[in-house]
This record gives C-alpha cells, sequence and structure tokens, in this order.
C-alpha cells in the first residue's frame, strides 16, 4: 500500500469524483417519464421501475390503508427512502391545491397528474443519482482500503463508467439502491480486513449488509459467505491478541435491528412474511418470468450452461477488457497475499445462491460484482505501470474508452429514443374516433394525448402462456381489427424484435401484408457505434426498443 494522502486531499478525490457522477447521470433522468393521461399510461418505460407511484402505494398500506394487492416484489425498504424523498412535493402539492381527496385510483386527487407524475418520477430517480455517486465514493474507499489511493481511484472510475450505473443510476429500478448498500458495506469490510476488527466497524458492516438485503433480497448473497472471514483469527485476532467475540456481536445485533427496520416488520411484520413466501415459495405471484424464460434444468449440462451465460453476462456488464484485466489483477493478488482472493467469494456466491437458485443469469444482479472487478483491474494496472508505465496508460485509456463509448452510446439511445419520434407520428396521424392496439403492456409505449384511444390487442389483457392465439389474432384483425396495431419488443422478448405477447404467425403476417395490415412507421433503435457492432444488452429491451406501427388497409 502507498502512503495515505491528507485528509484534505481525500476529501478533494471523493468531491470530484462524485461530482463528475452526477454530471454523467443525472442530465438523463428525465428519460422516458410516464404521460399520464389516461388510467393505464401512469408507468415509466422503464421495466421494473416502482417510479412514481409504488413507493407512496406501499407507505399508504403501511401506514394508512392496507390493501389486498400490495407489491411483494420487494423488500420495503426503498419504498419508504423514495417516499421520503417525494414526500416534500406532495406536502406541496396539498398546500397549493395540486392535491385533494388522495386516492389510488387515477387520477389520484392530484389535479394535472401528467406533470405530478412526471416530477415525482424525477425525484424518485435523483435518489438514484445520488446512491450512483454513493457507489462510486464506496468504489475508491474499497479500492484504496486495499491497495493504495491510485488504485482506489482507478477503480472509482472504471465503476462510474460501468455500462449497467449508466442505466440504473437513472431509473428507480432498485439495483443501484441495493448496490449502495451493498458497496458501503464492502468499503467497511475492506477496512477491517486491512485496518482491524473493531466493534464500531462490525456495527456499521452488519448496518449496512441488512439494508442491502432490506433493498433487493439477493443483496445478502453477496456477504453471508465473506463476512465468515470474520472468525479467521488472521482477522479476529492477530498476533496472538484475545478472540474478539464483541465486534460479531454487535454485527449480528446491528445487522437484526436494521434488517427489522428495513424491512418494515417492525411496523406491519405481516407484509415481510408475505414478500418471502412469494419469493421463495410462489414466484408466480411476483413475476411471470419463468412463462417467458424457464429456468435451466438443475443437471451437470444446465448448470455448464448457466456458468457459460454467467460468464458472458460478466463480460456484457463489464466489458471484455476490464474482465481480462482484473484476471490479471486476481493473478497478481494471488502472488503478493493470497488472502485478498477472498474477494472473489462474492462472483461465486452469487452464481450459487442467486444465479443457479433461479435457473437462468439476470444481468442486472451482476451489477455489484463491477465493484470487485473493477478493483482487480485496478490493482493490476498499478503494477503494470511500476515497470511499464506507459502500457499501463494505454490500458487505462483503453478500459476507460471502451466503457465511456457503450455509456455515450446508451445515453445516445434515450436522446434519441424511438417512442418520442413514434409519438410525434401518432400525434399527426391519429384522427378522432380511430383505435390503436399494441401487444405487450401499456406501460412501454410511446406518450399519447388523452383523446387517443388505445388498447391490448383485442381490447383485452394478455394472459401469460395463452396458448393458440394466434388465429383468434389474425380472424380478429382480418374482420374487426383497428385502425392502427403497434408492435415493439419488450421484458418478453427475449432476442427477438417483437413482443411474444405477438404470436410468430401474427407478426410475419402483419409483415408481409397478409393480416390487411402495411407498415406505415418504423423506428429503428439509434446507435453511435460502427455499423455491425451493437451494445451489450440489458435485461430487456427497454431503451429505444425498434418499433413498428401497422395501418388497416382500406
Amino acid at each position: 500500500m502507498t502512503a495515505s494522502p491528507s485528509g484534505t486531499s481525500v476529501r478533494g478525490t471523493v468531491v470530484v469524483l462524485a461530482v463528475v457522477a452526477v454530471a454523467l447521470y443525472a442530465p438523463l433522468v428525465g428519460w422516458g417519464l410516464p404521460h399520464a393521461t389516461a388510467p393505464e399510461r401512469t408507468k415509466t418505460v422503464a421495466t421494473d421501475e416502482i417510479l412514481p407511484l409504488e413507493g407512496l402505494a406501499e407507505m399508504r398500506s403501511t401506514f394508512v390503508s392496507p390493501a389486498p394487492d400490495r407489491n411483494l416484489g420487494y423488500p420495503w425498504w426503498h419504498y419508504f427512502v423514495v417516499s421520503v424523498a417525494q414526500a416534500p412535493y406532495l406536502a406541496v402539492l396539498e398546500f397549493s391545491g395540486g392535491l385533494s381527496q388522495p386516492s389510488p385510483v387515477y387520477p389520484f386527487g392530484l389535479s394535472d397528474p401528467v406533470k405530478s407524475l412526471r416530477v415525482l418520477t424525477i425525484l424518485g430517480r435523483l435518489v438514484s443519482v445520488a446512491m450512483g455517486a454513493g457507489i462510486v465514493v464506496a468504489a475508491f474507499f474499497f479500492s484504496r482500503a486495499l491497495w493504495g489511493d491510485a488504485a482506489g481511484v482507478i477503480a472509482a472510475v472504471l465503476t462510474m463508467l460501468s455500462y449497467p450505473m449508466f442505466y440504473y443510476s437513472r431509473t428507480g429500478n432498485l439495483d443501484v439502491p441495493a448496490f449502495f448498500w451493498s458497496a458501503l458495506g464492502f468499503a467497511v469490510l475492506a477496512r477491517i480486513l486491512t485496518s482491524g476488527l473493531t466493534t464500531r466497524r462490525a456495527a456499521w458492516l452488519g448496518c449496512f449488509i441488512a439494508l442491502a438485503a432490506a433493498t433487493k433480497d439477493q443483496a445478502a448473497a453477496l456477504f453471508v459467505p465473506l463476512v465468515l472471514v470474520l472468525v479467521w483469527p488472521r482477522f479476529n485476532h492477530p498476533k496472538g491478541r484475545p478472540y474478539q467475540v464483541a465486534p460479531l456481536v454487535a454485527l449480528l445485533l446491528a445487522g437484526l435491528v436494521a434488517y427489522v427496520i428495513g424491512t418494515g416488520m417492525f411496523i406491519d411484520p405481516h407484509r415481510h412474511m408475505q414478500h418471502v413466501s412469494a419469493i421463495f415459495f410462489n414466484q408466480g405471484q411476483v413475476s411471470d418470468g419463468a412463462i417467458y424464460y424457464p429456468p435451466a434444468p438443475r443437471t451437470w449440462s444446465g448448470t455448464a450452461r448457466l456458468l457459460k451465460d454467467f460468464g458472458l453476462g460478466l463480460a456484457g456488464m463489464m466489458s471484455w477488457p476490464v474482465l481480462i484485466v482484473a484476471a490479471a489483477g486476481v493473478v497478481v493478488a494471488a502472488r503478493e497475499a493470497k488472502w485478498q482472493l477472498i474477494w472473489l467469494v462474492p462472483l461465486a456466491s452469487t452464481f450459487l445462491f442467486v444465479m443457479r437458485v433461479l435457473g437462468l443469469v439476470i444481468l442486472r444482479y451482476l451489477l455489484p460484482l463491477t465493484l470487485i472487478v473493477d478493483a482487480f483491474a485496478a490493482l493490476a494496472l498499478i503494477r503494470v505501470r511500476r515497470s511499464h508505465p506507459l502500457v499501463s496508460t494505454v490500458l487505462l485509456v483503453v478500459l476507460v474508452g471502451w466503457r465511456l463509448a457503450v455509456g455515450a452510446d446508451l445515453s445516445y439511445a434515450q436522446i434519441h429514443d424511438t417512442r418520442y419520434d413514434a409519438a410525434a407520428w401518432i400525434r399527426t396521424h391519429y384522427r378522432t374516433g380511430e383505435v390503436l392496439e399494441y401487444f405487450s403492456g401499456p406501460d412501454r409505449l410511446p406518450a399519447m394525448d388523452a383523446e387517443v384511444v388505445s388498447r391490448s390487442i383485442m381490447g383485452r389483457p394478455r394472459v401469460p402462456g395463452e396458448p393458440d392465439r394466434g388465429p383468434a389474432i389474425l380472424k380478429y384483425l382480418s374482420a374487426e381489427g383497428p385502425a392502427y396495431v403497434l408492435e415493439m419488443p419488450d421484458w418478453t422478448s427475449r432476442d427477438a424484435d417483437y413482443s411474444q405477447d405477438c404470436p410468430p404467425e401474427v407478426y410475419a403476417a402483419l409483415m408481409d401484408g397478409s393480416a390487411g395490415y402495411r407498415l406505415v412507421a418504423y423506428f429503428p433503435t439509434p446507435s453511435l457505434l460502427p455499423a455491425g457492432y451493437r451494445r451489450p444488452r440489458l435485461d430487456y429491451p427497454t431503451v429505444a426498443p425498434p418499433v413498428r406501427i401497422f395501418a388497416r388497409v382500406k
């Protein structure tokens, strides 16, 4: 480790890193905001985002009036955090007359739901921006504790430019919040392993682990096997000192208290019990994912396939250059101090206790691992710099440039999202009395004015996994179909260019004209990358998916 700089220097570094992170993430918090001109248009276009209203709905169900249809997909903590951020605006609305007789039904007591839901969304997303900046700072302290100041800065910059950080720091998904609390836990644990176990540090570690798990359950997989090193003599009582029990007790007690508070069990224990039951014993209650993404079989071949997907997912989320240099950093750590290889445990535990249990690789669950991968990459770079400074500089430029190019491409696609142009087309061509029907859910659609009549295909919601739907839709389109049909990929699409809610034969008939429709507007995904190159996919085609609009042939 290198000599530590002054406190002023460290504070300056932290401020610069945080300001740059905010400058990168904040400008696009307005991407894909809801245009709440109808009851089904109150969600953003980001899949699994809890904004604008799910946090407030959970708070209403917790403190005012329990609802029978609560969102049990996540623990309680971040619902509370984001609601606290939104509360001052609600107070202003109530004081100014913009909110009267709050209701769980559209327009929710809002005099201007379009504006109000947009503001509520931005406020919730700014929480993610702040937590994204906090992750960058935590990455600095994590690598600094292990390998010095230069490693801390390099790792923080790499984490800042991580591809999924660009996306999730701008949305109300729970992935960055869970990563934030996890990153704080990693930073504290790194300090413990390098500077010594104390009761205070152990208590903070317990709090951060608990709040991470109270935000997203799978965060526990990062830490449960890892913290067992604190019973190892090297870290618990080095150099013959007495065995330390008090810090371990502090960790457990602080974690327990924080978890009870973070999950809301001190107010509504039944809600968390329902959540745990749904997650572990009734996944269908919170997600239809298994219908569209069947889990890998619990066989050796299924596990091997899953492991391959895990590796490819890491490469896609973190880039091959960073992953390769990080592998070199692992070799360096093994030669210098083998105990540092314990930081590989979260990679293994994430695969074993999350991906293998689920039977599929969910890319956003890999996000916290970038902190560890980036740290090992930073270690490799600073060791190369000792003997080959030019090589180290070139490698750093490649790693930063690669990630920055992918992040810039994502940002460009958000700025020029296909739904913006599609919304303008609809605004120009739609005529009163016409109907626009769509496949998939209504919350991924282009923004539409209040007078636009839109509904799910055949006027009824999708039934997941419904068989023999294709002939019925084709018959409907030929006999009484709407003026327009809109098709775009969604979370069910896998690698297809269209929603699985649209049977393949229907999509083919729309494209070749045999369904009685012709393609009148097509908005392809924009990109800054050279032809033939595509940025890695996220779990779902959320950003600027290709949009096709078909018009009925008169």
